[in-house]
């Protein structure tokens, strides 16, 4: 074999190795791609499990990936499947995977926030929001989240500053309306409620959720009538929701007026399109006890309960109905668990001033 042969034979086999290699290269970005498009299928099927089992796999072939962001958006995709199974801190492992690759990608801190305002654990929510507006000072969806954490929080003020500063840079930013409506709800300042979930509605006049808490604060007003109409047209826009406004329309009118027997026709509508629906079920209790069915109200209350035994509205509820029937302790394990459950947090202080009067 001559010399120039053998190069030639060199050569050759030179080029099936690299082709080799790139076809492997290739073969792996391939595989990649393939599982997470695999991955995204089980997700649009809600088949979370199939889908963080792709998104896995997927990772197995990183390596070979040259785009850091592909393989953080990966990590970022399974962490939100596992937010949606509650698997918090599976999810925040991934998250953090993801910085080690891009410390810098933005998506990353609002992926985190989220997850922590899923797992209530709101003061790591303002935390993270804070890491990720250092590196993008003006970013709308860390700003619209931390101000969530705040509000969960009962920071109104520092809430409605930061909505106040998204309205600054883009007026007719409908969330921002709507959450500062909420805000100011929760403020009691029906009147700055009423006016920015009235925006909301004017940049969105579908937006049935503003039209239900507009009513709501007609309805702190005494204002029945627009109250009603404000409801019924959430109703109208979401049939879907109706149980909710039907509820409201019990909660928030027929209880300002004293109409117990209205109410709990409102709560036997809202109960008969949601059977599990928990509020109704505490709300028609709280109907019959000012009607004087107390053997009602227990089994309502009860019923509440068994569908959701952590809420603590339910507990001060059916703790008044003891106290009514003169069962001291009974009412005072009731009115500890309301607490326990956070009822002074999300409501006011009747809970903790009935500790005080019925529990020394």
């Amino acid at each position: 074999m001559t010399l120039e042969n053998n190069k030639y034979l060199h050569m050759k086999f030179k080029s099936i190795i690299l082709l080799f290699f790139i076809h492997s290269i290739v073969l792996s970005q391939d595989n990649f791609q393939k599982y997470n498009q695999e991955a995204y299928y089980h997700y649009q099927q809600n088949d979370l499990q199939s889908a963080i089992k792709k998104f896995s796999k997927a990772l197995e072939y990183r390596s070979e990936v040259s785009n850091g962001y592909k393989i953080a958006d990966t990590y970022i995709n399974r962490g939100g499947c596992r937010v949606q199974l509650s698997s918090f801190s599976g999810a925040q492992n991934d998250y953090d995977e993801a910085l080690k690759i891009k410390p810098e990608y933005i998506k990353i801190y609002q992926a985190k926030v989220e997850s922590f305002l899923s797992s209530k654990e709101y003061k790591s929510a303002i935390e993270w929001a804070d890491k990720g507006l250092a590196i993008k000072e003006n970013d709308v969806i860390l700003k619209s989240k931390k101000a969530s954490a705040l509000t969960q929080t009962k920071k109104y003020d520092e809430s409605i500053k930061i909505l106040h500063s998204i309205l600054e840079d883009d007026p007719k930013s409908k969330r921002a309306n709507r959450y500062l409506g909420h805000n100011y709800q929760m403020k009691k300042n029906w009147d700055s409620a009423v006016k920015y979930f009235s925006m909301a509605i004017n940049l969105d006049p579908l937006d049935n959720a503003s039209f239900f808490d507009r009513g709501i604060a007609y309805a702190e007003f005494k204002d029945t009538t627009n109250a009603r109409l404000d409801i019924e047209k959430g109703m109208q826009l979401d049939t879907t929701m109706k149980w909710v406004g039907y509820n409201n329309i019990g909660f928030f009118i027929k209880f300002s007026l004293k109409d117990y027997k209205g109410a709990i026709e409102m709560f036997n509508k809202a109960i008969a399109l949601n059977p599990n629906f928990t509020n109704a079920y505490c709300n028609r209790g709280f109907a019959k006890y000012n009607l004087g069915d107390l053997s009602g109200a227990y089994q309502d209350l009860k019923k509440s309960l068994n569908l959701d035994n952590k809420n603590s509205y339910a507990y001060k509820n059916l703790a008044i109905v003891y106290i009514k029937e003169n069962k001291k302790q009974n009412a005072c394990d009731n009115l500890k668990k309301a607490a326990n459950f956070g009822y002074t947090e999300e409501y006011d202080d009747e809970v903790k001033n009935l500790l005080i009067e019925h529990c020394k």
